[in-house]
């Protein structure tokens, strides 16, 4: 009777099948030991190697084989039966509930010696064990000195475990110093790793990952009894691409420019040293003109006819990634993965993550507007131009792109491509595409000069940069039809005949590959890649400048600068939250959603409508408020002069200055400026800096230099004054004398005509609500405590926040902002009784 002989298939993905043979040739034929993740439906989806041997044997390093794996070798002599070793190894291993696979040195045969383990029954957290973990007398205590158990902290792990058992959507504040990363890390691990199901945690900031990767999960490995793999994931375009690479070493005067040639020549050697191949391993900033040509993209890969799919940096990356329990990513990165999830019915070929089971959104009060990016449509002048001159482009009568490359890499195969091909290639690039490229660019330069033409009559204000909504009233304008009927139409014409013109060149390539080989395809796929853009941007042209959908914002951004007139399109959806529902709370069992700032007075009722949280059964729902461990009654002075001219007054600019001046002095410096306008904040820089600057305080400005670097000089000039605005109002952690004063000049309301802010505020006026309390107000609170948030991040921090509007003691809605801050001692009176308490204040703290 013969014996069923199995399905490799069924065992090993393709991918796998592809990694294994390539490495087992690489080791010359010999045994080599690999460790696979097996996916819920049994089936090895990514492997690494673990140990490479001889003909007859080979190391097996069982201690990297976690529960669940598959280990697996190849028998050079074919035959697949396991030896008396391999039996020893998979009886051990089996207890462990591991697999056990021999294969044949092409991996087309398989003997399992040990089935995969069948999906079992979910094995729940036990949230009171975990919560030992993070105890007085838990391993955490033992490793770390002056450990505190912090109770908020356990009380938050209890919150997430019970949305991983119950498979719950929870909102959970945890205040400054909860020690949230490690209340939902634990759960999570945990989770992942005896459910086989895979945890994303998305952060809002690069701070917050390198804290994950860099200390948090290394502090976990060390005293964690349960083994597990975490892998921070980043965006494919931080990696260099091996191919793209070679073709430019290969022909470098098609591909750039002189001015770029030393930074290319740089970058190729890195790469050829570099085991990361990230943007990050490179040390130094490329340009983003150069970083663009050799960058890894999804619709530029060959995949496994890559001739440097085994090396590939993104690839090496990706089967980390599928091989980890834990998945560390930014919001961005998450909502572009959900994004392209939703287009293309969830296909994990072009997803940006591998699959994941259950989402942590930590700094979660950036959702919704993360969110509205990634499922709108944004395209752009320079967008478009990047696109064309990768094709083609003609400067100083230098011809460089893909279109000029395809014709040198033919005319060198001149003595083998026929003549009458050859001929064909010509006629089609040099006598079609390239001339129809160069009209091509002529119409988009002469559309977006009719767009800002038009703008610019419209806008309100000179600022550097205008944003106009295309409202049905703004577009029944004259000049707008006339734009629209003779200039939109014929530009998307003449965009979609030059993608015709490349498809052409295309299905000639596909006639020679006889003579070019694996070349053809690269090209092919590279002039496709492109192509295809080229129409997402005719559909997101359209969408933004012909749309009439009213559940669509649509708006032109506009700006001057030394390199011309710059135009973008941009869409957002009106409401997020059905879109929200559909592609996360409906799909995903557990969603966790934390941060220090979540709530609107004691309400968390602002973010659930915004992320349409209310249309979710009650009982899939839980949330949490914990308050912060710090002592804020004695660590922080709120001080609010309540004599100061409303902002909207002539006046409050001449005050501000005066009492910023005064404040400075009496902190001597070391604080925060954190304004909501370039405007101000400029205004204020250039009356004071030089005043301080003869005080021996050092005043640094945003924009001046990178964030990163403006943060390192703040923080070792102990006493400098950072004059900041939005991206400094959160994701900044300064701790220590540096920082001691935040002063908020204007309470953080959006500005009202931003596109997507009014057009939200119509539509709940439109429905009856009250804008200004159900959407402005909460969004300023949200952002205040953001700010307040910056001041105190140790239990031996102190300083004040001084606030210079007065509107959050004059006005009703003052109440809230005050409510939703932490508690501590507040002074209100005139400038000089404020001062004064200021000035004892520092006396105390300072001693």
């Amino acid at each position: 009777m013969s014996q069923h002989k199995p399905n490799i298939k069924d065992y090993l993905a393709d991918e796998a099948i592809f990694y294994m043979r390539h490495h087992i040739q690489q080791a010359g034929g010999n045994e080599v030991f690999f460790v696979g993740k097996v996916n819920a439906k049994g089936v090895v989806e990514a492997v690494h190697v673990v140990a490479r041997g001889n003909k007859m044997m080979v190391p097996a390093i069982i201690h990297m084989v976690h529960t669940g794996d598959a280990v697996i070798h190849n028998h050079p002599s074919g035959g697949l039966q396991p030896s008396n070793a391999d039996a020893g190894i998979a009886s051990e291993l089996g207890n462990e509930a591991v697999a056990f696979y021999i294969v044949n040195n092409y991996v087309s045969d398989i003997y399992v010696v040990v089935e995969p383990q069948k999906p079992k029954q979910i094995v729940k957290l036990k949230a009171k064990r975990l919560q030992e973990f993070l105890g007085p007398q838990g391993p955490l205590a033992s490793a770390l000195e002056n450990f505190e158990a912090r109770p908020p902290q356990q009380h938050m792990l209890a919150q997430v475990a019970e949305a991983f058992n119950e498979n719950k959507i929870s909102i959970i504040e945890a205040g400054t110093g909860t020690g949230k990363t490690l209340a939902y890390l634990l759960p999570a691990i945990e989770w992942s790793v005896r459910n086989r199901e895979r945890a994303v945690v998305a952060t809002g900031t690069i701070n917050l990952q390198e804290q994950l990767i860099n200390k948090d999960i290394p502090l976990l490995r060390a005293t964690l009894p349960l083994k597990f793999r975490a892998e921070l994931v980043k965006g494919r375009t931080n990696y260099a691409c091996k191919r793209k690479l070679q073709e430019i070493q290969s022909q470098p005067d098609l591909f750039s420019e002189f001015n770029q040639r030393q930074e290319l020549n740089t970058i190729i050697d890195w790469a050829q040293k570099s085991p990361d191949g990230s943007k990050s391993d490179l040390g130094f900033l490329p340009s983003e003109a150069v970083w663009e040509k050799i960058q890894s993209e999804s619709d530029t890969t060959l995949r496994t006819k890559c001739p440097f799919y085994n090396e590939c940096f993104f690839y090496n990356a990706r089967r980390r990634a599928a091989s980890a329990d834990v998945l560390i990513a930014n919001h961005h990165l998450l909502f572009a993965d959900l994004s392209v999830r939703g287009e293309t019915g969830g296909s994990s070929e072009v997803a940006v993550l591998p699959k994941y089971q259950r989402i942590i959104f930590d700094e979660a009060h950036d959702i919704e507007e993360v969110a509205s990016s990634y499922f709108g449509a944004a395209t752009s002048y320079h967008a478009f131009l990047r696109v064309i001159h990768k094709l083609y482009r003609i400067k100083d009568t230098k011809q460089t792109g893909l279109l000029p490359y395809t014709m040198a890499k033919l005319q060198r195969r001149a003595g083998t491509v026929t003549r009458t091909l050859l001929d064909k290639f010509r006629e089609q690039i040099d006598g079609i595409c390239e001339p129809a490229l160069v009209n091509f660019e002529h119409d988009l330069a002469g559309l977006m000069e009719r767009l800002f033409a038009w703008g610019a009559s419209k806008r309100q204000n000179e600022y550097d940069e205008t944003k106009i909504r295309l409202t049905p009233a703004l577009t029944r304008d004259r000049l707008w039809q006339e734009i629209i009927t003779k200039h939109v139409s014929v530009f998307l014409k003449s965009l979609r005949d030059n993608v015709e013109a490349v498809d052409k060149v295309i299905k000639l390539l596909e006639t020679a590959e006889h003579y070019l080989g694996g070349e053809a395809n690269s090209l092919a796929v590279d002039l496709n890649a492109q192509a295809n853009r080229l129409l997402d941007m005719a559909t997101q042209t359209e969408q933004v400048l012909l749309g009439d959908d009213e559940n669509n914002i649509r708006w032109l951004e506009m700006k001057s600068s030394r390199w011309g007139n710059v135009v973008r399109l941009r869409s957002a959806p009106l409401d997020i939250a059905p879109i929200l529902q559909k592609t996360v709370f409906e799909k995903f069992p557990t969603v966790i959603m934390t941060s220090a700032t979540l709530a609107v007075g004691k309400s968390f009722r602002f973010l659930e409508e915004r992320l349409g949280l209310q249309a979710l059964k009650p009982e899939r729902r839980n949330s949490a408020a914990l308050a912060s461990p710090f002592d804020y009654g004695r660590q922080v002075l709120l001080a609010i002069p309540r004599d100061m001219p409303d902002p909207n007054q002539a006046g409050y600019s001449r005050a501000l200055q005066q009492s910023l001046s005064r404040v400075l002095h009496i902190s001597q410096g070391r604080a925060f400026i954190l304004f909501t306008s370039y405007g101000l904040l400029n205004q204020m820089y250039n009356a004071l800096s030089g005043e301080l600057a003869e005080r021996g305080i050092l005043a640094l400005k945003q924009g001046t230099e990178g964030r990163h670097q403006l943060l390192e000089r703040f923080k070792k000039n102990v006493g400098a004054v950072l004059f900041g605005t939005d991206s400094f109002w959160q994701g900044v952690d300064v701790h220590g004398e540096a920082l001691e004063c935040v002063i908020i000049p204007k309470l953080p309301f959006r500005v009202p005509t931003e596109p997507v802010i009014e057009a939200r505020v119509e539509a709940i006026d439109k429905r009856g609500g009250n804008s200004f309390m159900e959407y402005s107000v909460p969004q300023a609170v949200i952002k205040l405590k953001q700010g307040f948030g910056r001041l105190i991040r140790r239990k031996t921090d102190f300083g004040a926040i001084v606030i210079f509007d007065n509107r959050i003691v004059t006005k009703r809605y003052g109440q809230v902002f005050l409510e939703s801050l932490p508690e501590c001692r507040t002074v209100v009176g005139t400038s000089e009784e404020v001062f004064d308490e200021m000035t004892k204040f520092y006396r105390a703290q300072r001693g």
